[in-house]
């Protein structure tokens, strides 16, 4: 395998990459899940409530795919 070959899979394959990473250095699965409190302005969790009920999926949900494209 070339060097590009390598560098393309690595690149298409980013996010298994961080994630392994991840375990590596801290023996935790990055994908189980944390239960936090926090706070929303009203405004917006009527937009999430409201997205959530739209799409049939849960609010936790959309709010990991929003980290995730914004982070």
């Amino acid at each position: 395998m070339r060097f590009s070959e390598i560098k393309k899979i690595m690149k298409e394959n980013k996010k298994w990459l961080d994630m392994l990473e991840e375990y590596d250095r801290t023996g935790h699965l990055p994908t189980e899940k944390i239960r936090r409190s926090f706070t929303l302005k009203r405004m917006h969790f009527k937009k999430l409530k409201e997205a959530s009920r739209k799409s049939g999926r849960s609010m936790s949900s959309l709010l990991e795919e929003m980290i995730e494209k914004g982070l």
